[in-house]
């Protein structure tokens, strides 16, 4: 008695996943294919159109969007993509992100009963533009090597309240920027949110452009007409929706062709 076989199905080619972790392997993030392909769509579109800037900045209205999320997955994109030199540079003194963002708390496993999310690893204490601006450390020992050739991550450092303003005005993280600038194809910056502090208004001047990270469903429509008043001195490339869902009934994707 023979069976009949099933039909082999296929399934529509995705963006595969890509993941950033620095030299020493100590911090490691993943990006699913989800995302990477939603900021390839993005990033492609301004490579095309040769829009895309040599210097990015991204910024929200609010705290809690996922800047540092968008600004390193943004980045991996783009040195994956391109083959070119890239730098993800922290600014955002006042909540610094980036370490964090590389260092998630662990998946919780097991079933039954609930357990409380594991708490994260301690992130290393590690050197960063601030200590580079205050002659504790120079560029390259703030510099973290990642497993993409050309993808390079400076963090923010520790910086205390009352130099937050100081060093976002100062020329000479103007004249820092510049010298990234001569080692790298592309800067992108992690800004703190605009109507946090007004420290974003003069750190988005360092930008050529800038990205709006809007998280879907949370931030209300007043406070994004009010941060892009805010720094409408600065050219905006768009708005990133992020953790956007979209829900599609069933008997609608039944209609939609799979091939």
């Amino acid at each position: 008695m023979f069976k009949r076989q099933k039909k082999a199905t296929t399934t529509t080619p995705t963006d595969l996943p890509l993941t950033i972790e620095t030299a020493n392997g100590a911090l490691r993030r993943s990006f699913s294919g989800e995302q990477i392909g939603q900021l390839r769509r993005m990033i492609t579109d301004l490579l095309v159109d040769q829009r895309l800037p040599t210097r990015i900045g991204f910024t929200a209205a609010l705290r809690g969007e996922g800047v540092s999320f968008i600004t390193l997955a943004s980045a991996v994109t783009l040195a994956h993509d391109t083959g070119k030199q890239i730098c993800a540079v922290e600014l955002n003194w006042l909540a610094p992100g980036m370490l964090h963002n590389l260092n998630p708390p662990p998946p919780v496993s097991g079933k039954g009963r609930r357990r409380e999310p594991a708490s994260p690893p301690p992130v290393p204490d590690l050197p960063g533009i601030a200590e580079v601006l205050r002659g504790q450390a120079t560029i390259d020992e703030a510099l973290l090597a990642t497993n993409h050739t050309g993808l390079w991550l400076l963090p923010a450092g520790v910086v205390t309240l009352e130099q937050r303003p100081l060093l976002a005005r100062s020329p000479e993280l103007r004249t820092l920027l510049d010298r990234l600038g001569e080692r790298f194809d592309h800067i992108l910056l992690d800004l703190p949110a605009i109507l946090q502090t007004s420290d974003t208004l003069a750190l988005a001047a360092l930008a050529n452009a800038y990205a709006l990270v809007v998280r879907h469903g949370v931030t209300p429509i007043t406070e994004i007409r009010q941060a892009l008043s805010d720094i409408e001195h600065v050219p905006v490339l768009g708005v990133i929706l992020n953790q956007a869902r979209i829900a599609t009934p069933r008997w609608i994707h039944r209609l939609i062709p799979q091939e």
